[in-house]
């Protein structure tokens, strides 16, 4: 299976390639100017396209990027997991583990008898 992260790569490259041909159409109507004078055709909203996937190739890009990186070293990690299946759901387990009930309890034993300890030992 692949990570969270891999899936928003291919949902972003899925989203830039057609706001990037809809650029080229908004291009080729006159929709859009850049070094020219501003024609009867053009349409603020028609840079939307081509901001948008601009940004979403950016993203794509910086998580391409982070594909190296250890996980946790970018603040993105928090939203899309780099972490394969396999990874998290062993990293899950482990915290599971950790987080039971029964461990709590003998926690909780251990840390109230040293409470008492403490305490009996300042009334004496």
């Amino acid at each position: 299976m692949d990570s969270a992260a891999g899936r928003v790569e291919r949902v972003l490259i899925g989203f830039a390639v057609p706001l990037y041909l809809l650029t080229a159409l908004a291009f080729a109507e006159g929709r859009i100017a850049l070094l020219s004078d501003p024609g009867p055709n053009e349409d603020s909203w028609a840079m939307l396209f081509g901001s948008l996937a601009i940004l979403s190739t950016l993203l794509y890009a910086y998580i391409r990027y982070l594909g190296s990186k250890p996980h946790g070293s970018s603040p993105l990690d928090q939203v899309f997991s780099r972490e394969s299946e396999e990874e998290m759901l062993s990293r899950l387990r482990v915290e599971q583990q950790e987080a039971d009930v029964s461990s709590m309890s003998s926690a909780w034993a251990e840390m109230e008898k040293d409470h008492l300890e403490r305490t009996l030992g300042e009334e004496e």
